[in-house]
């Protein structure tokens, strides 16, 4: 039996995936502070995401499983974080010209992949008992 992945915290990829998108929009549209702000607001949201993911990880861990995709997710949240806080530093000298430096079109393009990798991991099925596990410890003759 196959189990799907919900991925660590879609709601909050999703939201940073529409921020991403509005970004995008805003920067078509020559609106550089709008798109500052809406990385700025990515920030605690991909942040709680990428603290969810890193949730789970400890979880599976601490319960005797070994979550490969689980441990790629949290990294690429952490990496999304990353992104979106260089994003806005990089557009923030550029607010007053209401200019976007193409570093941070660079940036962006970077989030969305990101995002897509996020996607891809979280659609990969996982088997239920087939991660790895941890060996038992070893039992001592000195604790009898």
């Amino acid at each position: 039996m196959w189990e799907s992945r919900t991925g660590a915290s879609a709601m909050a990829v999703e939201l940073a995936a529409v921020l991403i998108l509005a970004t995008a929009v805003s920067d078509a549209f020559g609106f550089a502070s709008v798109s500052f702000y809406l990385l700025v607001l990515g920030v605690p949201i991909t942040a709680a995401a990428g603290l969810v993911c890193f949730a789970r990880v400890v979880d599976a861990v601490n319960g005797g499983r070994m979550d490969a995709l689980g441990r790629l997710q949290a990294t690429l949240s952490a990496l999304l974080v990353a992104g979106i806080v260089i994003g806005a530093a990089v557009r923030e000298p550029f607010i007053a010209a209401e200019t976007v430096p193409p570093e941070a079109s660079g940036v962006l393009a970077l989030c969305f992949a990101l995002l897509v990798l996020q996607a891809l991991v979280a659609l990969a099925p996982s088997r239920p008992g087939r991660e790895g596990r941890r060996p038992a410890p070893p039992h001592s003759s000195l604790s009898r």
